[in-house]
This record gives structure tokens, C-alpha cells and sequence, in this order.
């Protein structure tokens, strides 16, 4: 991981700066619309004077949201785009844009600059605009456009933008660069190995006494701890697809109109075989050699026998012309006109088609089956009754939406519409059972429109079969909760936190021991009932050791050659390690592995440019005159 970290890091200027430019342009960050063409606008912010226009910003957030929705619509088509915070969204976007204008600034001030000709090779070099492997100028206009570029000169103006920032950046990154100690320290470190044991310590018996008065003071102490959470009562009204099949009434005549539709469209299947002659050059030539063909077969000859010798349909002649059972359709006017003509055995005189010349030859009939009225009525029923509902569910959902727009309740709709108020909650913003379990659900209930002005829900799309409106009846505001509801919860909490505190200070009581060579380690370990786990030349990617352990013993001190060293370390699902840190090795043939110096020095150079490249930032930030309005 760390290799590919310095890879990762060890890229050439150049190479990023193609890659800004395309991440701009095809990843669609939101600073396309950044690009100053909107100069009398309203101002969302100044920069040193440099203003960015509340357009400009609608445009960057508009395209983020979108971005964002569609990101989330991934993770399952649940997302209620509403949801989103768009006061949160908006700082956000602000604070990019406006970060990004001090960073031009910043470029500005420092003499970088963008020739015509780079901008014009990194256009013509992008394998979007281009066709067939080049440029073209059209291909280049339609996505632009599609971008939201109103210009080329407004996008070669970003990309300029984007070029400049980026050489900025790498005017820090590129240059820096690592001294031999410093490439020797991450060397030694990243291939460091340690030789450890350990043993586990528990956390002790979670029985352990609480006072009443423990329990009240970590009460008053923690009192936002135990508030009952924001709740709603709400009424709900549900309309479903499948309630309206009841309804659907089919009378006989529909039946017997839907029937004799289905079977006129059943179609007569023909058998054909053909012989094709292509049409290259010479028409005159096509013509004589199907004439040809045609008087072989006159003359007696089988027809599959002229097929394989003549046709230059190689998928037919192999199997003397056939082509299968065709439905009037199926080929041109031409073919279909000459097909449908013959009888049984019969073959055409030559039929020009636009795929040639050919002999057509009908070798089997087959009349459609027509099934009986009394054999599809169920279906047909069905069909008609699913036609009718589909109609009435829609027309029911437009209704139920405009009834709650305009009523002050749920009574109206539900009686017009026949449905049943029903009463769900208290239910949290996380949802609960039944509709509460629908995020879209809980985001209208909880808009301020629903919980804060009383208002009926606009009409909620639950699935494709089912739509519902929701009203508050009822907000229960966070209380506090009596102490005798919590007073188990907190006597079980603070009983965990003696044990786990038991287990720290046997822990490094234990340790302390081994420091001060009280106890040996064979001691201590039958005082536990345990083992020491030995770990040798356990290295930093070491995947059998638990992360957190392998995490806390390479942060530990070297251990002398006389005494390991000893600790207590914090597991994080409770209790605690003893470990023996005994041994700290670095291999030996690292430094002449091949290329490893080089890719070492990379990386901290990499992490040096970084690091000055931020503390140019901040500081371009700290003594910049930003004004929000």
C-alpha cells in the first residue's frame, strides 16, 4: 500500500496537469461555471476586489446537486433528492469558488502564465473532441454545449484557469525534493519488522456495585444524554394500484373487440427458400446469371442444388436457400409481394430487391392457429380490467394530490376518494415500521412545510403501484427523560466502565511489574492462565494481526538489548494487551532493492511538495480580502 502510495505521488508535472484539465472537464466538478461571464450580476462574494457572481454560484450549485443525486440514486432508488441540505450545499460550493479564485489569484501574482499554443495542443490532444482518432471542430461544439459552455472562448478561458491553477500547484510539488537522511528514515521505517508477545486481558466482571448516588450524578452530569428524541404523530391516507381491480367492470363487447384485434394480427407463415444474386458493378451481369439460374430449374434441375451452386447468400446456400418461416414483413416490398403470390412448390420469376436479384421458391404453408374467444377470456379480461385500473389510478392520484393541496386536512380527501385516515407513530426522523420506513415518507413529514406550517404532504410516490399523503398530527419536542426510565441503563453503563477501568489498571500494574523486574514474564503469564502469543518479524502490512494491536506496537520505543518493553494497550472493543515489545529489526538488503531509493525519495518528496503547497494556500487565504454577502 505504501509503494503504491509513493507511485501514486511520484507523477510527473506534466501528467498532472493533463489530468486537471480532463478531471475538469469530463468528471464535471463544478467549476465549469465559474467562468466570469456573467459580470453584472448579483454578487454572492468578493475576492481582493474580484467579484463572484450569485449566478455563477446557482450554476455550481445546480450542477453539484445534480452530481450528488445522481451519486446517491446509485445506492438505491429509495434517495428523495429533497433530502439534501441545500443551504449546507450552497456554503460548500461558495467556499470552492471562492477557494479557487485566490488560487488564481495567487497563480496571477506569482508570473505563471498559459500560452494559446498549450491550450490549443491539450484541445486537439482530448479524445472527446475528436473522430476517428482527430480533432473535429463539430464533435468539439456539441460537447462544450452539452457542458453548459455558452463559447469556446468561455471554455478555452477555463481551461486556461484550470492550467494556471494546476501550474501553480506544481510549481511547490515539482520541486521538491527529499535530502538522503530523509529518504533513509522512510526506507528504515516502511521495512522495520518488530518481535513481540502478547496476552489478552479482559475486561472483568461488569457486575461491579453502583451507588444510587453514582447513578444521579452521571445523570445530571450527562443529562443531553437521555433526551427523548424529536417524534411524530401522523396521519397517513394510502392509495394503492391494486384496490382499483374490485372496481374494473369488462362487459362483453370489449371482450369480443380486444379478441378479434388479437387474432387479426396473427399471420399466415411461409416456408421460403431463395437464390440471391448480388448487385455489384453491372446490373445487366446480376440479371443474366439469376436468368440463368432460373431456366436450370425450369429445365428440371433441384433447386437446392442451383442455391448451393449459385447464391451469394453463403448463410442460405448451405442449406439450399432456406430461409425459414417468414411473416409478411420480414424482407422488403418487392420479396414479400412475390412470396405472398406463390403456391406450394411454386418459384417466382427473378425479383429485383435492394439487396439483389432473386428466385423465390414457397416450400411449406403454415395457417395461423386461431384460438377460441372462450380460451383467452381470461386473459383478455384481464387485460381490459388492467387498462381500466391504470386510468383510474391515475386520474385517483391527481385527485388526492390537488384535494390535499387545497384541504386543510386529511377528512376531505379520504372522503372523496373512499380511503380510510389511518394514525401512524410516534415515529423518529430515522423511520420506523410500516410507511415509516419509506425515507420519503419521514423527509415530507419532517419538511417544514408538513411539521412547522401544518400543511397536507405533497402526493409521495412510495412505489410504482402505490402513492400517499401525510399530515403531523401530533410533534413530540426532545424531553428530558426521568431519571428512574435510565437509572438501569446508566447503573449498566458505569459498571462496564469499573470493569473496563479494572482491567486498564491491572493491565499496567502488570506492566509496571515487568519494567521493574518484579515479575518475570513466565509469571505473569501463569498468574493469568494464559500464554504469551509470540510474534516474530511482524511487519507494519502484517494481515494475521489485528490492526489496532499491529497499529500501537509500532508506536512503542525501541527496547534495549538488556530488557524488552512493556506496555498495556486499549483494544478497541474493550479490555486491554499486555505486550512485550523485544526486538526491532530493519532488512538488511533494502537499500540495494532494485529501484526502492528512488520510489522512497519520490514519495517524500511528494509529501515535502504537499505540504508547501498547503502552507501556500493558507497563507494566500489568511491575507486575502474575502467578503460574503
Amino acid at each position: 500500500m505504501m509503494l503504491q502510495t509513493m507511485r501514486d505521488n511520484a507523477q510527473s508535472w506534466v501528467a498532472k496537469v493533463i489530468v486537471g484539465v480532463i478531471v475538469l472537464i469530463f468528471a464535471l466538478t463544478g467549476w465549469e461555471s465559474i467562468s466570469r461571464f456573467t459580470s453584472d450580476a448579483e454578487t454572492a462574494a468578493e475576492v481582493n476586489g474580484q467579484a463572484i457572481s450569485k449566478l455563477e454560484l446557482e450554476q455550481a450549485v445546480a450542477l453539484q446537486k445534480r452530481q450528488l443525486i445522481q451519486q446517491l440514486q446509485q445506492m438505491g432508488n429509495q434517495f428523495d433528492p429533497s433530502m439534501i441540505d441545500d443551504a449546507f450545499l450552497r456554503t460548500s460550493v461558495l467556499d470552492g469558488l471562492i477557494e479557487r479564485a485566490v488560487l488564481l489569484q495567487g497563480a496571477e501574482e506569482a508570473g505563471f502564465q498559459i500560452s494559446d499554443q498549450m491550450i490549443d495542443q491539450l484541445i486537439l490532444s482530448t479524445p472527446d473532441f475528436q473522430v476517428d482518432g482527430k480533432f473535429d471542430a463539430n464533435r468539439f461544439d456539441v460537447v462544450i454545449r452539452n457542458m453548459g459552455m455558452p463559447s469556446r472562448m468561455a471554455f478555452r478561458d477555463l481551461v486556461r484557469q484550470q492550467l494556471m491553477i494546476t501550474q501553480y500547484r506544481n510549481g511547490y510539488e515539482a520541486t521538491a525534493f527529499a535530502t538522503p537522511q530523509e529518504r533513509q528514515q522512510l526506507v528504515a521505517l516502511e521495512n522495520q519488522t518488530r518481535d513481540f508477545a502478547v496476552i489478552d486481558i479482559p475486561v472483568g466482571d461488569v457486575n461491579a456495585e453502583v451507588s444510587d448516588e453514582e447513578i444521579e450524578a452521571f445523570y445530571n452530569e450527562n443529562a443531553s444524554q437521555f433526551m427523548t428524541p424529536e417524534q411524530v404523530v401522523l396521519e397517513t391516507l394510502t392509495l394503492k394500484r391494486a384496490s382499483f381491480f374490485d372496481q374494473a367492470q369488462v362487459d362483453e363487447q370489449a371482450v369480443e373487440e380486444m379478441y378479434q384485434r388479437e387474432i387479426g394480427n396473427l399471420a399466415e407463415q411461409r416456408r421460403a427458400s431463395h437464390i440471391l444474386v448480388e448487385v455489384a458493378d453491372d446490373d445487366a451481369a446480376a440479371k443474366e446469371k439469376i436468368e440463368s439460374a432460373a431456366a436450370r430449374i425450369a429445365a428440371g434441375e433441384d433447386f437446392a442444388t442451383v442455391a448451393a451452386d449459385v447464391s451469394d447468400d453463403t448463410g442460405s446456400s448451405r442449406d439450399g436457400g432456406d430461409l425459414g418461416y417468414i411473416v409478411k414483413g420480414s424482407f422488403d416490398d418487392a420479396f414479400d409481394e412475390a412470396l405472398f403470390a406463390l403456391q406450394p412448390g411454386e418459384v417466382s420469376a427473378p425479383v429485383r430487391s435492394s439487396y439483389g436479384y432473386h428466385l423465390i421458391k414457397l416450400t411449406d404453408l403454415k395457417a395461423p392457429e386461431v384460438p377460441t374467444l372462450e380460451s383467452m377470456r381470461e386473459e383478455l379480461v384481464q387485460e381490459l380490467k388492467v387498462e381500466q385500473v391504470e386510468r383510474s389510478f391515475v386520474e385517483a392520484s391527481q385527485e388526492l394530490a390537488n384535494l390535499a393541496h387545497e384541504a386543510p386536512d386529511l377528512a376531505e380527501p379520504a372522503a372523496a376518494l373512499g380511503l380510510t385516515v389511518e394514525t401512524l407513530g410516534p415515529v423518529e426522523r430515522l423511520g420506523g415500521d410500516g410507511l415509516a420506513a419509506n425515507p420519503k415518507v419521514m423527509n415530507a413529514a419532517f419538511s417544514d412545510d408538513v411539521l412547522k406550517n401544518g400543511f397536507n404532504s405533497e402526493l409521495i410516490e412510495l412505489d410504482a403501484d402505490t402513492v400517499a399523503v401525510v399530515r403531523v398530527k401530533e410533534h413530540l419536542e426532545p424531553a428530558q427523560r426521568p431519571l428512574a426510565d435510565v437509572s438501569a441503563e446508566i447503573r449498566e453503563q458505569l459498571a462496564y466502565n469499573k470493569a473496563e477501568q479494572a482491567a486498564a489498571e491491572r493491565a499496567e500494574a502488570l506492566a509496571e511489574e515487568l519494567r521493574e523486574q518484579a515479575s518475570d514474564a513466565d509469571a505473569v503469564a501463569e498468574r493469568l492462565a494464559a500464554q504469551w502469543q509470540v510474534h516474530e518479524a511482524a511487519s507494519r502490512a502484517e494481515s494475521d494481526i489485528e490492526p489496532a494491536l499491529l497499529r500501537q506496537v509500532f508506536a512503542l520505543p525501541k527496547p534495549s538489548a538488556e530488557q524488552p518493553v512493556y506496555a498495556s494497550l486499549k483494544k478497541p472493543a474493550g479490555g486491554y494487551w499486555l505486550v512485550s515489545l523485544r526486538g526491532v529489526a530493519t532488512a538488511e538488503d533494502v537499500q540495494s532493492a532494485a529501484g526502492s531509493p528512488d520510489q522512497y525519495a519520490l514519495f517524500v518528496a511528494g509529501q515535502s511538495g504537499e505540504q508547501d503547497f498547503a502552507a501556500a494556500q493558507q497563507q494566500l487565504r489568511t491575507e486575502a480580502d474575502i467578503e460574503r454577502h
